[in-house]
């Protein structure tokens, strides 16, 4: 006869299992969680890193279409061989800059002496030549004196620069020139008011002002009068006593004559 061996369980050995099997779950959690954050923070630092890079390509685009619009514009009013035929200066700046660069072109540029005397020339006639531009801006205050094909470069140049400015093409050095010319009208217009006072003051800004001051009461007049005229109102007056309104209110009491009668 088979006899069946019954086993007790010992309670605090369940309670002990209980308790490695709570550790070992809370620990695949802990580990789950772990994970779950490092990914998250990957993730955030990749983005934050991406969002910077990017950041500073659009920054280098934009600075590199700032220098070569603003190059197209100055083109207008120069061409470069026009800059080499003023004078033997700016040829010689050129012909530096041309004669070096085949020099160093026909043999191998293993220095970085050599990238760098490029460079340097490169910058010389860069500075020179937009110098030399700049000046032509300025034949424009003697507009009567200009003949024809000055007149059309400048005002070609002037429709380059108003684009420039529209699309926001302008590099820092740009913005912080045209940022500073017009706090510097602000301030010599605070000075100028400081000493002459407002009072009749024949300021542009102030005569500006007073322009539009003008045109806002023209209009608010046509429109109040707009309106008098669709309501049937027109020189009307509205009686103090019965608040109808009617052409002629007597001039002491502001009442009307249907209503003045009826004191009498």
């Amino acid at each position: 006869m088979l006899t069946i061996k019954q086993t007790k369980q010992n309670p605090k050995n369940n309670s002990n299992k209980d308790l490695k099997l709570d550790s070992l779950l809370s620990k695949k959690r802990d580990r789950k969680e772990y994970s779950k954050q490092r990914y998250q923070a990957k993730k955030d630092w990749y983005n934050q890193w991406y969002q910077q890079r990017k950041n500073q390509q659009e920054q280098q685009e934009k600075e590199q279409t700032s220098k070569y619009s603003q190059a197209s514009a100055y083109k207008v009013l120069i061409s470069l061989k026009e800059y080499t035929e003023l004078n033997s200066t700016k040829r010689k700046i050129w012909l530096d800059f041309i004669w070096t660069f085949k020099e160093l072109n026909q043999i191998d540029i293993s220095n970085i002496i050599e990238v760098m005397r490029i460079r340097e020339l490169a910058e010389n006639l860069i500075n020179d030549y937009w110098t030399t531009a700049k000046n032509e801006i300025k034949k424009g205050k003697s507009w009567n004196s200009l003949d024809q094909a000055q007149k059309d470069r400048l005002i070609k140049y002037w429709g380059y620069e108003k684009a420039r400015k529209e699309n926001n093409c302008l590099d820092t050095d740009e913005q912080l020139e045209k940022q500073s010319q017009e706090y510097l009208k602000e301030i010599e217009l605070a000075k100028f008011h400081e000493e002459r006072g407002k009072i009749k003051c024949s300021c542009y800004s102030c005569e500006e002002k007073k322009e539009i001051q003008k045109e806002i009461k023209q209009k608010l007049k046509k429109e109040m009068d707009d309106y008098d005229r669709q309501s049937g109102i027109g020189d009307k007056e509205q009686c103090l006593e019965c608040n109808r309104w009617v052409k002629g209110l007597d001039e002491e009491s502001g009442i009307c004559k249907k209503c003045l009668s009826s004191y009498e």
